[in-house]
Parts: structure tokens; sequence; C-alpha cells
């Protein structure tokens, strides 16, 4: 039964779905290939972001800094979403066996402009000021009791920009519905999949930075800078497969809980164990804290009657 499974069986259905979706990414050449691609441009990008709100910033006051900083997190919102959403497109069409090449993540990237426009400046409004107000731990705890957080409702959102194109409140009402009607990996499968990232990547290229500057001091320069620079490369190396490997999971994730689609990859008694909802305990306790302000709150998002 379901009800009998512990903490453990858990920690190994997110441990094998997160390392599907990291080989997935490891051996789709297409995708490597736009996601580097994708990388490169994105780091030229923010740095002409950033080098122009420095110009700007020192011209401006206190308020001209507040508005020149976040008109730059707008347009690093623009081009992360973008990217993600050309990622997803990629993922799908994989997914079903289509033909795909990087192009067909610049395409989709160009037919969703508006909806990703639009979902950089809810990020801006709701994403940024959630970033700050709290901790990290104390906005997991605010998903995971409550069932409502900007994670929770963000979660679904690149999936749903690619593939529906609606408007950004009607992205976050999609997302969080699927997200409360099937909880589990949106919540806990991500963890392990960045849990595998530093083992497979974090440690050796940390490792290899560590070491560089060891023998750098040890007047060994040249071999020490080649082995700091291969563990930087490697650590953001790393950084980037988590986050496609993270953009396959969702897609996987979000086309399970629409259409049932499922993929060799990611086998369905796998997504069925880890798409679970919250424990009747957790409901309860829920229910007893959350507050009728909150209640309000989630049911305006969802469109729930009063």
């Amino acid at each position: 039964m379901a009800g009998s499974r512990g903490i453990r069986d858990y920690a190994r259905d997110g441990w094998l779905l997160s390392g599907a979706a990291l080989r997935y990414v490891l051996r789709d050449r297409v995708l490597k290939r736009f996601a580097l691609t994708a990388a490169a441009a994105l780091a030229v990008a923010a740095a002409g972001v950033a080098v122009t709100a420095v110009a700007l910033r020192r011209e401006a006051g206190p308020v001209g800094y507040v508005l020149v900083g976040l008109a730059a997190y707008y347009c690093l919102s623009v081009m992360v979403t973008a990217a993600a959403v050309g990622v997803a497109g990629i993922v799908a069409d994989g997914l079903d066996g289509r033909p795909v090449t990087p192009s067909t993540g610049w395409r989709l990237m160009n037919r969703r402009r508006g909806p990703i426009a639009g979902w950089a400046v809810l990020d801006l409004a709701v994403g940024l000021p959630s970033r700050f107000v709290g901790s990290w731990t104390v906005d997991r705890l605010v998903a995971i009791v409550l069932g409502f957080g900007w994670g929770v409702l963000s979660f679904f959102a690149i999936p749903a920009i690619a593939f529906t194109g609606g408007s950004p409140w009607a992205t976050a009402r999609h997302s969080l519905r699927l997200v409360r009607a099937r909880w589990g990996d949106a919540v806990y499968s991500t963890v392990y999949l960045w849990v595998r990232a530093v083992v497979l990547f974090g440690v050796p290229a940390g490792g290899a930075g560590v070491l560089g500057v060891v023998l750098i001091r040890s007047d060994a320069p040249v071999l020490g800078g080649a082995l700091f620079a291969a563990g930087v490369a490697g650590l953001a190396l790393g950084y980037l497969v988590a986050q496609v490997a993270r953009a396959v999971l969702t897609v996987v994730l979000y086309r399970y809980a629409e259409s049932g689609a499922v993929h060799p990859s990611f086998p369905p008694e796998l997504l069925d164990r880890g798409l679970r909802g919250p424990s009747a305990i957790v409901r309860r306790v829920a229910e007893r804290i959350e507050g009728d302000r909150t209640r309000r709150l989630r049911g305006r998002v969802l469109g729930e009657p009063p």
C-alpha cells in the first residue's frame, strides 16, 4: 500500500527520477547544443545588462538605483524564462519522437514572446519579493504545509508557457492547480536532482579548484591555474546541466499530470509513486493553521468559489 511507504522509499524514488532527468540531458545532443548556445548568449546579454545598469546607477539617486535594479532584474528574468521555454519545447518534441534541432527552441521562444514578457512582470511583482521575505527554509515550509508559495506557484510555469501560451495569471493558476493535484515530485524530486548534480559535477570540480589554488600558492602557477580554470568550468557546467535537467523533469511531470503521457526513460510506476498528494495529517494541520486569509488568497488564484 502507498501509505506503508516510508521516507527511505520516497528518497529512493526521488533519487531515481532525478537520475533519469540528468541522463536524458547528457544523452540528448540537440538539447545540449541548445543549452550551451543559450547559456553563452545569456551570459553575453547579462553582461551587457549589468554594464548598462552600473553606468546608469552612477547618474541616478536612491530612487534611480532601485528603478535601474528592477529593470535589470526584469531583463534577466525575460532572458532566463525564454531560454527555459526553448528547452521545454525541445524536450517535449523529443519525448514525442519528433525530429528536433536547436532552432526548434529558438522558434518557440519567438512565438511565446508575449507570455514570456508577461511572466517576467509577474516574477518581478511576486517572485522577487518572495525571495527576500523570509529564508529558503521558511518559503519551503510555507509551500509544504500550506500548498502555496512562489516555488509552488511557478513550478509548472515554464511548460505551461511553452505549451499553452496563456496569460501570466492563467499560467500561475494552471501551475498551482497541477502542483496541488500532483504534489510529490514538485516538492522533493528537484532536491535529489541537485544532490546528484553536486555528487557528479560539484565535488570533482570543487576539488580541482581547491587543488588548483593550492598548487598556485605552491609555486606551480601553470598547472594550478589550469586546474582552477577546469574546476570553475566544471561548476558552471554542472549548474547548467542541473538547470536543464530540472526543466526536463517539469516537462515530464507536466505531461504526465495533464494527459498521462510517459516516456521509457521515466517509468510510469516511478511517476505514480512520486506524484502523491499530501498526507491526511498534513491536510488537517494545514486546515488548522492556514487561516481564512490564505484560503481566500489561494481561492482567488485558483478561481474557486468563496
